[in-house]
């Protein structure tokens, strides 16, 4: 619990420049993984195409790391921006 309550902590502290790219980065991968969404409904429901299948998965997976990266990246860059001050 106390790693959580830093992390919360490290989020509501952030530089506003850092929160802008890490809300736009968490937009970009969760668009992705909507569409991902609608080509694995898609395979559901109309076409047993294998390759949907996969396109779809692999989307999805890509969307997830996207979205830790921004977070991870953008804490570790807001640390050593303060770091640097």
């Amino acid at each position: 619990m106390k790693f959580v309550n830093i992390l919360l902590d490290k989020f509501k502290n952030l530089d506003p420049k850092v929160n802008k790219v890490m809300k736009l980065g968490f937009t970009f991968s969760f668009i992705v993984c909507i569409l991902s969404s609608m080509i694995l409904l898609t395979y559901e429901a109309f076409y047993s195409l294998p390759s949907l299948f996969y396109i779809g998965i692999s989307l999805f997976r890509t969307s997830l790391s996207f979205a830790v990266a921004f977070f991870i990246c953008g804490i570790g860059f807001d640390t050593v921006q303060k770091e640097m001050n």
